[in-house]
This record gives structure tokens, sequence and C-alpha cells, in this order.
């Protein structure tokens, strides 16, 4: 039996992290935790996700900073990031994607979109 999917979770809002830990435990997901961006980074290489769930603003390294670290990293190669932000104009969506992103959410995002963007990412090939 395979293992289930790890999710790592970037937010510097406790609440956010613990809704979106008991959700996705809930649906069968193991889970990780970060609050920053360096604590993201060293969780990323330490435990390669499946899927980093990334804020997009973070108290030290944004998370644009964030996704291009982890991109370069050929370790993490697999590591599929979704961005989660509030802000939403088309130029921070667009650099969201040009820093490595797969996908962009707006917050507050639903818990069953995050899931169904998670599963389709998940499903595709590594390149």
């Amino acid at each position: 039996m395979a293992a289930a999917a790890l999710v790592l979770i970037v937010d510097d809002a406790p609440d956010n992290r613990e809704a979106y830990v008991e959700y996705l435990r809930f649906r069968g997901f193991r889970t990780l935790e970060a609050a920053t961006g360096r604590e993201a980074i060293e969780l990323s290489r330490a435990h390669q996700p499946d899927v980093v769930l990334l804020d997009m603003r973070l108290p030290d390294i944004d998370g644009l900073e964030v996704s291009r670290v982890v991109r370069a990293d050929p370790a993490l190669r697999q590591s599929k990031i979704i961005a989660v932000s509030a802000a939403v104009f088309p130029a921070d969506v667009a650099a969201a994607l040009a820093s490595g992103c797969h996908v962009f959410l707006q917050k507050p995002c639903l818990p069953d979109a995050l899931v169904t963007e998670i599963e389709r990412l998940l499903a595709q090939p590594v390149m």
C-alpha cells in the first residue's frame, strides 16, 4: 500500500494552518506545517513533500522566493506548489506562476477545491 501524499502547509496564520491540516488529514493526507519561508525551505529539503500549499505573504521570505528556491532544488522536482493568496490582481497571479507555482488559488479557499487541485496535480507526471 502506497503512503498517503505529504502536504506541507506554509502560512503565517496559525488558524489557517490548523484548518488546512485538520481537513487534509481528514481526507487522508499526511501534513507538515511551516509558519515562515525559511521553515518551509528547510522542511521541504528535509521531507520532500508531494505538495506545498504556499501562502504568498510570509513574514520573512515571501512565497515567490520560496517557490523559486524549491523549484531550483533538483531533489524537490516532484513537489507540486499551490499558491494561496488574497492578493489576486493579475500581476500577483502571474508572478506566482512565473516563480514556479503550478496553481494559484484565491483565499479564502474552500477545502474541497483545495483537495481537488491537490489530487489533480498528484495525477500529473513529474516533469
